[in-house]
């Protein structure tokens, strides 16, 4: 099966994945070496649900009367499903493993799309560009690429990259303008084919599970084999040159596609005790064929650490050896910790809740997406508890309801729901957090007006967020 590359990005209009909207979606498939094979490029109407982030519609520096222009949400979302599932695909995009890669998921999900099938089946997987370029920049002693620097800092922001290398024309925050950066420097990346190839193999689930597995033992506990190697992960940040170096605590009990490691390049290990033990630790959750990327301690590797770094790694490194009850009692509290339970999390929030659709499930709705809206209704009483008002809502946002009494009830009471009178009663994601209310975004949107800095553009745009809120939602 030939592979190809569907580079890709995402324009939003916020970013809550569970309750904000894709607005543009662009996208370039090419072959393995990168000859054009296809592009794609469209926007996507705003749900007349969505309550808009003025701060994201200043970034991308759109009109709100022009998210009344495009196809719809679960058109979209279709195609966009199609693409990332076509045999062979790999999927990749500047961070999109850090961003864009979730919010389809959850886009899929409410739309009753299979939301992880592009990852693994039929020899799709996605990649990275983002943290490849943390590793060029650290490792690669080719001179492709030109590194900006901002306040004398390093600068990996793809629109910095662009300017400086000029790998598009197009503005940043455009969709289709990052494609087409982040082809032009994967092209330059590609160019020292050994470190592509080195790097690629890191988003291969076997290939990453093997390298961790050879990573070289620290010791041992009663617990089982503990490892030491370098993370490499741009969320270290640019102090520490994006690198830390951990200690494997052990496989997570409750989520198995997790490893557990401790960072200990920190200073705040010996102050740990079983009472404190999540206050003054850092862990990271590693999955095999994501970032971050696991490094053996090889010199060269190491040498990019700065001299607090390493001393604190040494100092940590021999006091858990030496501290053996207090070492397992910090593997066995993280590698058995579960995530607290939310609860009142909103339908479309509940993805992980959920897991995979059963098979049954999965066939149902692909029919769904084959009927006439008529049917469509019908069908509802056929799909399970949550997928019944994940369709519902599915129907009002994208199509004419008003013939449909069941579904027009529904659609009043979540209008009434993301509208509260109490803020405190708005909708809720799995971490807890509250989804964006009409009368919050009209406070952000005031609070941005009285800033007089803002040129006529950007007035004009929050004007116009303004207008909308108060005429949809009735607010004064």
């Amino acid at each position: 099966m030939n592979q190809t590359y569907l580079f890709y990005d995402l324009e939003t209009s916020g970013l809550n994945k569970c309750f904000d909207q894709i607005i543009q979606f662009a996208a370039v498939r090419t072959d393995k070496d990168f000859n054009i094979i296809d592009t794609e490029n469209f926007n996507i109407r705003l749900r007349d649900d969505i309550i808009i982030s003025p701060e994201a519609l200043l970034v991308h520096k759109i009109f709100p009367e022009q998210l009344k222009e495009g196809i719809s949400e679960v058109d979209a979302v279709y195609k966009i499903h199609k693409m990332m599932n076509a045999p062979g695909t790999i999927s990749l995009g500047y961070n999109t493993l850090g961003f864009d890669d979730e919010f389809l998921r959850f886009a899929f999900y409410r739309n009753l799309l299979t939301p992880y099938t592009h990852q693994f089946k039929n020899n799709c997987f996605r990649m990275d560009i983002y943290p490849m370029a943390v590793f060029y920049y650290l490792f690669s002693d080719s001179d492709l690429i030109k590194w900006p620097y901002k306040d004398n800092e390093i600068s990996l922001k793809l629109e910095n990259l662009a300017s400086l290398n000029d790998l598009t024309q197009g503005a940043a925050h455009d969709a289709f303008a990052d494609v087409e950066a982040t082809l032009n420097l994967a092209k330059l990346f590609l160019e020292d084919k050994n470190v592509w190839k080195y790097l690629s193999d890191f988003f291969v689930k076997n290939f990453d599970k093997k390298r961790c597995d050879a990573i070289n033992e620290a010791f041992q506990s009663r617990i089982g084999i503990h490892r030491a190697g370098l993370f490499v992960d741009g969320k270290i940040g640019k102090k520490n040159n994006f690198m830390a170096p951990c200690l494997c605590l052990g496989k997570s009990v409750p989520y198995s596609n997790q490893t557990i490691w401790l960072r200990l390049d920190l200073d705040n290990i010996s102050k740990i005790t079983k009472e404190n033990i999540e206050e003054n630790s850092y862990i990271i959750r590693k999955k095999f064929g994501e970032p971050p990327f696991i490094l053996p301690l090889h010199d060269r590797f190491m040498s990019r650490l700065n001299t607090e770094q390493l001393n604190n790694f040494n100092y940590n490194l021999n006091y858990l050896r030496e501290n053996q009850e207090l070492f397992e009692d910090i593997c066995n509290y993280y590698i058995n910790y579960r995530y607290p339970v939310v609860e009142g999390v909103d339908p479309d929030a509940k993805l992980y809740e959920r897991g995979f659709m059963s098979d049954s499930e999965q066939i149902k709705c692909s029919k769904f997406y084959e009927v006439s809206l008529d049917d469509k209704v019908k069908m509802i009483d056929q799909l399970d508890k949550t997928n019944q008002l994940l369709a519902k809502r599915l129907i009002f946002r994208n199509y004419n309801c008003e013939d449909y009494p069941e579904i027009i009830e529904e659609k009043k009471r979540y209008f009434e729901a993301i509208n509260p009178s109490d803020e405190n009663d708005a909708p809720i994601d799995f971490f807890g957090n509250k989804r964006l209310t009409p009368k919050e975004a009209l406070i952000k949107t005031n609070d941005l007006l009285s800033d007089n800095n803002l040129n006529s553009d950007e007035k004009d745009i929050l004007f116009g967020i303004k207008s909308e809120l108060m005429n949809k939602f009735n607010l004064a």
